[in-house]
């Protein structure tokens, strides 16, 4: 005859087997689901940042380079610089006294914020020059500021003739331009000139 409690404990120990590989098949399916969404959230993260830092770029227009006083050997120099700047294409709104400056002139360089504060910065002013009011935030593309430049503060110089200067404007997301510009062969007292 054939026994039945042997049988009966051969599908017990499948069920328990069975209910085992489920129960670690749904923890394995729940940790991959996890750090599937883990990734994603990153990778997400990623983008948007690479997006604004490559997007979110301030342009550079004319530079106006002025001469208020003469250097120490008594020769004019150019000792401010009026910075035309607007916003990139496809460009986010930017706040102008949130970026970063980076001036290099005759060897010496500056990095400094876009807040003028009046304390020795050598950002000493913005002036909203284009669809701008009362603000320092460029959030249109018709939108133009004036950033004014000392080159008499900090460890600048100012520059003498023929002088180069490095320009690099970095906005709070990232986003980085780079001008370098020539000061003109002869600069004459009182005058301004396009760089």
């Amino acid at each position: 005859m054939f026994s039945t409690e042997r049988r009966g404990q051969v599908g017990i120990g499948t069920l328990i087997v069975f209910i085992a590989m489920v129960l670690v098949a749904a923890i394995a399916a729940g940790v991959l689901i996890n750090t599937a969404g883990l990734l994603q959230a990153q990778a997400q993260q990623t983008g948007e940042e690479t997006t604004a830092e490559v997007s979110n770029v301030i342009q550079i227009g004319e530079v106006v380079g002025e001469n208020t006083s003469t250097g120490g050997s008594g020769d004019p120099v150019i000792d401010q610089l009026n910075v035309s700047i607007r916003l990139a294409s496809g460009s986010d709104p930017i706040n102008l006294s949130k970026a970063s400056y980076t001036l290099s002139t005759n060897g010496n360089a500056a990095v400094v914020n876009g807040n003028p504060d009046g304390s020795g910065n050598v950002v000493t002013d913005i002036y909203e020059k284009q669809s701008l009011d009362g603000t320092d935030i460029l959030s249109e593309q018709e939108d133009l500021a004036v950033v004014k430049f000392d080159l008499t503060q900090g460890n600048l110089e100012p520059l003498k003739d023929n002088d180069e200067v490095t320009f690099v404007a970095q906005a709070p997301a990232g986003g980085t331009t780079y001008k370098q510009l020539s000061a003109p062969r002869r600069i004459n007292e009182g005058e301004s000139y396009i760089l």
